[in-house]
């Protein structure tokens, strides 16, 4: 069992400008969450017990991390992920929403690591900044199709 530091582990978005997906800017905390809802089935033979089948399977992302607003050239910003969440007339075209892509896992995996990799929508956007605190943003990608794991 390969233990790794947590620090190595990157969420990479499309940029709204498009082209290849890039790491989030300054990102501290990324996570993968993956869900099958249930269909409970249970009957008067189950015993006192619940049956259940697996339903529809769903995923989501989030991250966080420290903002900048003039940005970092060859990440994705937060303002691009503003402009996938919004319609943003000043881009032109005019660009909001629409479906980020995504892959989750090492920046540059070696032989045998795996990644994760889809489509989403972002669902929610945040940034804040307190009393003598740096800045920070986070972020939401619920997931739209299949979730693809991929072995390097």
């Amino acid at each position: 069992m390969a233990i790794f530091n947590g620090t190595d582990l990157i969420l990479k978005v499309s940029p709204s400008s498009g082209g290849a997906v890039a790491k989030l800017m300054h990102s501290q905390n990324v996570s993968l969450s993956m869900n099958v809802d249930t269909i409970d089935i249970s009957t008067k033979d189950s015993q006192g017990y619940r049956d259940i089948l697996p339903g529809q399977m769903s995923y989501s992302l989030s991250a966080d991390g420290l903002m900048d607003f003039s940005g970092v050239a060859a990440d994705t910003e937060v303002d691009e992920l503003f402009n996938q969440m919004f319609v943003d007339t000043a881009v032109s075209p005019a660009v909001g929403r629409t479906a980020v892509t995504f892959t989750f896992g090492f920046d540059t995996p070696a032989s045998g690591e795996y990644s994760y990799s889809g489509t989403g929508f972002i669902t929610s956007l945040e940034i804040s900044g307190g009393t003598e605190d740096a800045p920070v943003y986070s972020c939401t990608i619920e997931g739209n199709g299949p979730l693809t794991q991929t072995v390097a």
